[in-house]
């Protein structure tokens, strides 16, 4: 096979521009992760550098790129993303994390300020693991269990635990929050031993609404992933009536909402003997993070 010495700038310029022309505003660094992913090694994202490539690894390059063209996040390509301080993988089962997200994160610190402290976690919706994984790696002395309609995506919460050497304090739970009865059977898989945080991301994107999101997001994640039904409070309708069951008597309840939703979700949740403690902006100053407590 024979390869060339080419620099990483000369090599990504055409392909920059071409992404550029389409309106991306990261694409030099698009190209920098697709061209690592194409070498299946690191790649310098700031600085040049002189790599030896072949033409086969060119062309998968290059293959990349088209995808990135037609409209395929970068994310979704390699399937990982970087999320609060570690990278975690994705399958098409996974949401891609949004950094809006990392609010929860943010929040739940803020309340629980003592790192060594013992928390039992709940990712109540898991997805990647993203929340609860990142909240370990907070608490090195904190387990949690990861909650999820789909094996797949345990699957890949089971891969991120592995990667980041959290397995050990890691549970794993395949239950259907639609279905009448899951708080029982969760807490008969925990032995009756309730949570002191739960931590949520669940679908609050109204159906119709799911239609005018970006192609990145419509084409590229899941559908069961955004959709919170009409009004985008299906969710949280299965949800809240069942976490006085599972919190402790103390614990707290972190809710990421949509936009303007945090009335209907807090009507919601004091119908079902839970009190909003406070709430939480995110960089874009929307209300994007509710705490409750036990009224």
């Amino acid at each position: 096979m024979t390869y060339k010495n080419i620099d990483v700038y000369t090599l990504i310029k055409p392909e920059v521009l071409k992404l550029r022309n389409i309106g991306v505003e990261t694409a030099n660094l698009d190209c920098r992760l697709l061209l690592s992913k194409s070498l299946c090694r690191p790649v310098s994202l700031y600085n040049h550098q002189n790599i030896f490539i072949s033409q086969s690894e060119i062309a998968k390059f290059q293959s990349l790129i088209q995808q990135r063209l037609n409209g395929k996040p970068v994310s979704r390509i390699i399937n990982r993303r970087n999320f609060w301080k570690k990278e975690f993988e994705l399958n098409d089962e996974t949401l891609d994390p949004r950094s809006d997200s990392e609010t929860l994160i943010e929040t739940v610190i803020e309340q629980y300020k003592e790192k060594l402290q013992f928390l039992k976690i709940l990712d109540l919706g898991s997805g990647s693991g993203c929340l609860g994984l990142s909240l370990l790696d907070e608490y090195p002395q904190s387990e949690a269990s990861f909650f999820d309609i789909s094996p797949k995506s345990l699957e890949m919460v089971k891969k991120n635990a592995l990667n980041l050497g959290l397995s050990e304090r890691s549970k794993y739970i395949n239950l259907n929050w639609k279905v009448d009865g899951w708080d029982e059977k969760l807490l008969t898989i925990e032995k009756n031993f309730k949570y002191d945080v739960i931590i949520s991301n669940p679908p609050y994107i109204p159906t119709d609404v799911i239609k005018t999101l970006k192609k990145e997001v419509r084409k590229h994640d899941p559908f069961v992933a955004l959709n919170g039904g009409k009004d985008g409070l299906d969710a949280y309708k299965s949800i809240l009536p069942k976490l006085l069951n599972i919190i402790k008597s103390r614990g707290k309840i972190f809710l990421e909402i949509g936009k303007g939703q945090e009335n209907c979700v807090i009507k919601i949740a004091t119908e079902h003997g839970l009190s909003l403690k406070e709430y939480k902006k995110d960089l874009s100053g929307v209300t994007r993070v509710l705490i409750f407590i036990i009224k």
